[in-house]
């Protein structure tokens, strides 16, 4: 079940693994790749779920001489570590999809921005960068093509809003990792005021794989709106945490936690955060949705970047959600004036709701307002997202039991 599609190479060195994805784009028009992505339906791993053809074609059909490629590995989500993976046992597929994102957008540069914190990513992705160029899969004329890429490695400084790709593009430029406002979009003006095409880890790794068959498995999988399958990283109270990989609509988020993580630790599911903590929870008796994008959001949750928690029944919940307020508190960028004050405001609200061991109806009604100010005001996801887990968790366990 781990290795339907993505992780079917696990086990290859660099020097086994041929590219095969890659050559075949060289017979292609960068047009024919593009469609092709698109017909597999292929959505950003990262937690947007944004078509990758569409934002590819767009940076093609602009007229510019440099263009970017930038891969974000920044994974900040906490009980994310799918990129990780990637990076640490599959870095050639990775890489491959990087620069097919460049040959389709037309493209002639690539950063590659590693989360800090990852050091033994960044030591196996820079190597296998020094390789890749020995071998002429990087740099001028590619394989004897007239395509030519160079790459970069660019190690990030630990902030958790470098997740936004706005952010990340300051980043990499010098400035403070903090988000800027669209429009303009950074497919019309990214790094450096050139358009560019951001794309996760597992995107790109993705796209490698579906561009290595003639036909389009891709598309065959999953279901209509959610093709192919996903990484799931799954942490918290089970017995068999890791990274799995899940066809769309196969199993049900239930089906995930018991098969293949090997079912909860203590005595039963208190909730399952399904896509990182800025996702909604889902109750034990909300488990059995497919695992789907159309699904969790009918259930008001979402994939996001696919970091599965799994919280026991014995958990302090109320720990849980301070630990997540201050978090968000903490990584806020403080660029905009709605997170920077919401999430301060909320955090101090909860701490409240710790001590006293409760929440009482008029703080859900006061965290309720503040989420609709800060998602409604908030210039990119972080703050759009940043009361998610906490609101719905008091909703979902709070509501019936809270003093006024």
């Amino acid at each position: 079940m781990e290795r339907i599609f993505l992780k079917k190479d696990l086990g290859k060195s660099l020097e086994e693994y041929d590219f095969p994805g890659l050559k075949n784009v060289f017979k292609m028009q960068p047009q024919q790749v593009i469609s092709k992505i698109k017909e597999s339906g292929l959505r950003g791993r990262g937690g947007a779920g944004f078509p990758t053809g569409i934002k590819w074609e767009t940076v093609l059909s602009i007229e510019d001489d440099t263009k970017f490629i930038i891969c974000n590995a920044d994974e900040g989500e906490p009980g994310t570590f799918k990129d990780r993976f990637l990076l640490e046992n599959l870095p050639f597929k990775v890489l491959e999809g990087i620069i097919i994102s460049g040959y389709a957008t037309g493209s002639k540069y690539g950063y590659i921005y590693i989360r800090g914190e990852y050091v033994e990513a960044i030591k196996i992705v820079k190597k296998a960068i020094e390789k890749l160029y020995e071998k002429n899969i990087l740099g001028e004329n590619i394989l004897n093509s007239d395509f030519s890429f160079d790459l970069k490695l660019v190690r990030g400084a630990g902030a958790y809003v470098c997740g936004d790709e706005t952010s990340l593009i300051n980043s990499i430029e010098g400035d403070r990792g903090k988000s800027r406002i669209k429009p303009p979009l950074p497919v019309f003006e990214g790094l450096y005021g050139k358009p560019t095409v951001v794309n996760n880890v597992e995107t790109l790794a993705a796209a490698a794989e579906i561009m290595n068959y003639d036909n389009n498995p891709y598309s065959e999988m999953g279901t209509e709106k959610s093709r192919g399958t996903k990484l799931v990283s799954i942490s918290g109270d089970v017995n068999k945490p890791g990274v799995y990989e899940v066809e769309f609509g196969k199993l049900t988020v239930r089906d995930i936690v018991q098969e293949l993580a090997g079912g909860v630790k203590g005595e039963k599911i208190g909730f399952v955060i399904p896509g990182g903590i800025s996702t909604e929870i889902l109750t034990e008796e909300e488990l059995d949705v497919p695992y789907t994008y159309e699904n969790l959001q009918k259930m008001g949750s979402n994939i996001g970047s696919g970091g599965m928690i799994v919280v026991s029944s014995q958990r302090n919940y109320l720990e849980i959600v301070k630990n997540v307020s201050d978090f968000f508190r903490d990584e806020t960028c403080g660029t905009c004036f709605p997170c920077r004050e919401g999430n301060k405001n909320i955090s101090k609200i909860v701490s409240d709701i710790y001590k006293r061991g409760y929440p009482t109806s008029k703080d859900i009604e006061i965290i309720s307002d503040i989420q609709y100010a800060v998602s409604s005001a908030a210039r990119c996801g972080f703050g759009e997202s940043s009361l998610n887990l906490i609101l719905s968790l008091f909703e979902k366990f709070y509501t019936k039991k809270v003093e006024v």
